[in-house]
């Protein structure tokens, strides 16, 4: 199984985690690691999720791209890199 880290900042709304482990389950990959922050001077929260599948990355990075709260993410190549070694 492949392992990935991915890096977001969204929205600091009620429901964001819960739409980003939904859509995280739905495409078939699991959370092993997850870290949120809040950044009260802009209503934004630094969140960092590590899963794992066999299936592409890139396939969660567009889903989760799509939802409104979600205003920026990056997959840390170095991380995936580390884990397969």
């Amino acid at each position: 199984m492949n392992q990935h880290t991915l890096k977001i900042t969204a929205s600091d709304q009620p429901t964001v985690l819960e739409r980003l482990l939904q859509v995280t389950r739905y495409r078939g990959f699991v959370v092993t690691g997850m870290t949120m922050f809040p950044q009260e001077a802009d209503g934004e929260l630094a969140i960092e999720i590590s899963v794992r599948s066999e299936n592409s990355i890139d396939n969660l990075y567009h889903q989760l791209d799509k939802l409104f709260d979600i205003r920026d993410i990056r997959v840390d190549n170095t991380t995936s890199l580390q884990c397969r070694a």
